[in-house]
Parts: structure tokens; C-alpha cells; sequence
């Protein structure tokens, strides 16, 4: 708790935003607006307002402190520098995160961590073309989305950005791909891989699970040379296992033959009509292919079977969801996606402002659930925990920029609350993320 209050009292005090706001070139020493009156507007009339107007930005500077500001100055005052100034806040907030401990896992004695990356994306005005071009095919001319990578064992947050979805998920992942340290685990969606990528991660002397592409050669090595294994092969070989999977390891690439490990499943037969009509859909046909294909689930791995289980694999590749639930929270409570037309500036501006606030949220739901998790073995939903928080808005804002027995006394409150009204329930069919991170292995090294 006082790690929290002493991290939240330096970030946000005065003179650390006059400070950020000043090498920003956002204000000047001796404007009327500080960074902190900028600041406060900001960061909470979006939690007030589903989309605040210039005029409630204004009104809402009036009653924090009594200056008179119209809406014009305050239009004036989103431009590229003020952009830079929340950017920078945001990244300091990053870099500062707390330290969770780790949640108990067998994980944990073979990797670093879990890192887990994918995106979202939400359609803008039309006037947004330029800035964050969309796709002219499905009349969706301007829009934005967000990459977002965080740590599943340190529930840390590593990154996040906005950006044009026309970029490619595999362009932003060989950007990234210079963060991967020596021991972490790679969960991340199929488009963010292509052959090469799964052999830079090893070359990192990483690790990962991925899914695989339909059209990638896969091949055993014989003293012959190099043969090919339809899947056909493979689903058959599945039929005939106890187990009712095939794991083994193989070379995919056509090219440069690479060396991976190779899990299968067959799919049940509901599960392979979906594929089915939506590969019909696109196509406008299925052929024998895309049959065959449409009952297999296909993992492939470098991570030995002495560590992880092809079914431990297949339920951790799971953990992805982790990341949609984030989205979905972020949509349904911050209203992300939801915007209007206003300058680029503006809107980016709310968007790191809602990011900033996300990192608020993680560090005071991170300090309660080591309560609860210390208490009662229990996670809990970062969902609820944020809608509360929300309804919290203003008593947070008083906290936030007042004394430090204030803050405290507010964060312990809200420690009790979030422990009490926050605990992530058990949903049928699913299996929890504590469940899946203490997994046990049935071989020893």
C-alpha cells in the first residue's frame, strides 16, 4: 500500500507534471492553465462524460479552481505538444508499475515470463482517414487499433499503442520482437507469426505456442531425406492414439525446413462445420483441403514434453482470451471505441488519458487482489474492479491530487471494497487463470 501512495504522490504531483508538461513544450512556466489543472480535466471528465465537449472541459478547470477558460483556449491547448505531454506521463506510469508477485506455478521454474500480445480495433469518423486509414473494401475508411502486450505471471503491462489497422499484426510483431528476453513464453494470435518469427524467438532463447498456417509444408526426416505428412496422415495417427492427439516433432517450410514440435487434436463435428461455412463464406467453396483441415485444432511449440503436456499447451494458448476480456473492458466501461469527429491530437489525447487511467486501475486492483489472493487463494475481475473504481471518479480525483493520508486512507478503503464486491467468479466450462498456471507436469526432467 504505501509503495502505491508514495509512487502515486510522485507521479502526480505537481511539480512532476509542470515538469513533464515544460520539457513537452506544452506550458510554460508562467501560463494561466498549469499542467495539473490540464491534467484533472483530462484524466476524469471522460469518465463523467461518454464524449466531454470543450465547454465541459472548461466548466470543469472553472469548478476545480476557479479559472475562467473558454472552450476556444482550451481547443487550442490539444495540440501535438500537449499529445507528447500525456504520452510521456503514460510512459512513466508504464515504467513504474508496481511489482505483483507472482501468482504459484510450475511456469515459473521454466520461463521468465508469459507475455501474451494482440489487438483491437474500432471503427472512427471519416474525417480520421489520413491519420488512421481503414479498409475501403467493407466502407470502413478511417480506423484505429490498439496492440497491447502484458505479462501473465507479473500481471505487468508492457506495452501498448495506437495505430492505423491497416498495419499488420506481423509488422508490429517484428518491432517488438527486439523486446523478447532469454526465458519468456510467446502466446500471441497466428497473424502475428510467419516461419522466420518462431525461429528469431528461439534465437532469443525464448519460447512459444502458436498456432499454425494451413498452407506451411510439414515434413519428417527420413534417412531418405525430407518427407512430406499431410494431415490426413495426421488424423488418422490421431484415431488410432490413446490419447487422442498427435504430438511430435517435425520440420515445417517448404525452403528451410525448421524444427518444431507438433500437436493435433480432431476437432468435434459442430466445431468443424463453423470452419467449414466460414471458409465457404470467404471462398464461395471448400474443397477436400480445407475439409480435412476444418477437423484438426494444430499447435506447434519448441517447449519439450518434459516441461509442458500437449494438452497443458493447448489449455495455456488459451490464456490469449486474457487479453479480449481486457478489450472488452476498456470498451464497455471506458468507451474506447467510442468518438466523434475532433482533431487528431484531441483524440489521441483521450485515448492515452484512458490508457493512464487503465494503469491506475491495474495498480490499485494489483494491491487489493494480494490481499485477497493472500486471504483466500481467490483472483479478482479486473472488470468489476474497474467499473467500481469508476463510480469512485471524483472521490479518486480529490485523493489523487491532495495529501498523502488522503490517498492512503481512500486506497485502503478501496482495498476493502474491491476484496469485498470484486472476486472473479468460477463461469461453467471455463477453466480458471489460477488453474492454469499452477499446472502440474507428469514427467520429471
Amino acid at each position: 500500500m504505501d509503495a502505491l501512495v508514495d509512487k502515486l504522490r510522485k507521479v502526480f504531483s505537481e511539480k512532476q507534471l509542470q515538469s513533464l508538461a515544460i520539457e513537452a513544450g506544452f506550458i510554460q512556466r508562467t501560463s494561466k492553465l498549469t499542467a495539473t489543472d490540464f491534467m484533472k480535466a483530462l484524466l476524469f471528465d471522460h469518465l463523467q462524460y461518454t464524449l466531454p465537449s470543450l465547454q465541459q472541459h472548461a466548466l470543469s478547470i472553472f469548478q476545480e479552481n476557479g479559472k475562467t477558460i473558454s472552450k476556444q483556449a482550451v481547443d487550442k491547448r490539444f495540440n501535438d505538444n500537449a499529445l507528447l505531454f500525456v504520452q510521456k506521463l503514460f510512459e512513466l506510469l508504464l515504467n513504474r508499475q508496481l511489482s505483483k508477485s507472482h501468482l504459484p506455478s510450475h511456469l515459473s521454474d521454466h520461463f521468465k515470463a508469459v507475455k501474451v500480445m494482440d489487438s483491437t480495433e474500432f471503427k472512427l469518423p471519416d474525417s480520421f482517414t489520413a491519420d488512421f486509414p481503414g479498409y475501403s473494401s467493407n466502407s470502413t475508411p478511417a480506423c484505429a487499433a490498439i496492440q497491447l502486450e502484458y505479462d501473465v505471471l507479473s500481471r505487468r503491462i508492457h506495452w501498448v499503442s495506437i495505430g492505423s489497422a491497416r498495419e499488420s499484426d506481423k509488422t508490429v510483431a517484428d518491432q517488438r520482437m527486439q523486446h523478447i528476453e532469454k526465458g519468456d513464453l510467446i502466446l500471441r494470435d497466428l497473424g502475428y507469426y510467419s516461419t522466420d518469427s518462431y525461429l528469431k524467438i528461439e534465437e532469443q532463447k525464448a519460447f512459444y505456442i502458436s498456432r499454425l498456417k494451413a498452407q506451411v509444408g510439414i515434413y519428417q526426416k527420413t534417412t531418405e531425406g525430407f518427407k512430406v505428412l499431410d494431415w490426413s496422415c495426421i488424423l488418422q495417427k490421431i484415431k488410432k492414439d490413446k490419447d487422442d492427439h498427435f504430438d511430435e516433432w517435425v520440420y515445417i517450410g517448404k525452403k528451410q525446413k525448421h524444427l518444431v514440435r507438433l500437436m493435433a487434436w480432431e476437432l468435434p463435428e459442430i466445431e468443424q462445420q463453423k470452419r467449414l461455412k466460414k471458409k465457404k463464406d470467404i471462398k464461395g467453396f471448400t474443397g477436400k483441403e480445407d475439409i480435412i483441415w476444418s477437423k484438426l485444432n494444430v499447435l506447434i511449440t519448441n517447449i519439450d514434453v518434459t516441461v509442458i503436456e500437449a494438452d497443458q499447451a493447448y489449455k495455456l494458448y488459451k490464456i490469449r482470451w486474457q487479453i479480449e476480456l481486457m478489450f472488452k473492458i476498456w470498451k464497455s466501461i471506458l468507451n474506447m471505441d467510442v468518438t466523434r469527429k475532433m482533431k487528431t491530437s484531441r483524440l489521441k489525447c483521450y485515448l492515452y488519458s484512458k490508457f493512464i487511467w487503465v494503469l491506475l486501475c491495474w495498480d490499485i486492483t494489483g494491491v487489493a487482489e494480494q490481499v485477497q489472493w493472500k486471504e483466500t487463494r481467490q483472483l479478482l475481475s479486473f472488470y468489476k474492479c474497474m467499473a467500481i473504481l469508476k463510480t469512485k471518479v471524483l472521490e479518486c480525483k480529490k485523493a489523487l491530487f491532495r495529501c498523502r493520508i488522503r490517498l492512503r486512507n481512500w486506497l485502503t478503503d478501496m482495498t476493502k471494497i474491491l476484496t469485498d464486491y470484486g472476486q472473479k467468479e468460477s463461469k461453467k466450462n471455463r477453466i480458471k487463470l489460477s488453474d492454469l498456471l499452477v499446472l502440474k507436469r507428469k514427467y520429471k526432467v
